[in-house]
C-alpha cells in the first residue's frame, strides 16, 4: 500500500551523524513502531530507504522519518510516496548518538 506524505523540517539529528532523513507527518500510520525497509518515490524516481516510526530522543510522541539511500537533496515541502517492505527491528533506547549511529549502520546491512 503506497502512502503519500509531505516532507517537513526536522531536528537534523540524522544529518549530524551522517544519516539525514526526510521527516514526514505521522498522520494515520497503521504500522507498529520500529525500523522498516521501504521503497520511496521522490520526484518520479524510486529509491530504497530505512523508515523509522516511533519515539525519538527529546521529542514528544512518535515520529515518521526515512533515510533515503544514495540521496542528498533537500526536499522540504515536497510530497513523497512510500511503501513499507519489511520490518528490520523494534525501537531501542540509546544513551548517545554514537550508539545510534552504530545501530543504523547495522540496520542498513539488513536493507541492502
Amino acid at each position: 500500500m503506497w502512502i503519500k506524505r509531505k516532507v517537513k523540517p526536522g531536528s537534523k539529528t540524522g544529518q549530524k551523524i551522517g544519516f539525514p532523513t526526510v521527516n514526514l507527518n505521522v498522520g494515520t500510520f497503521s504500522y507498529k513502531p520500529g525500523v522498516y525497509k521501504c521503497t520511496i518515490w521522490v520526484k518520479g524516481k524510486e529509491y530504497i530507504g530505512a523508515l523509522y516510526f516511533g519515539p525519538k530522543m527529546h521529542h514528544r510522541g512518535n515520529v515518521l522519518e526515512i533515510h533515503i539511500l544514495n540521496f542528498s537533496r533537500k526536499i522540504y515541502g515536497e510530497f513523497v510516496r512510500f511503501e513499507v517492505d519489511k520490518k528490520i527491528r523494534s525501537p531501542k533506547q540509546f544513551t548517545d548518538l554514537e550508539q545510534l549511529k552504530k545501530q543504523i549502520e547495522k540496520d542498513f546491512q539488513s536493507i541492502v
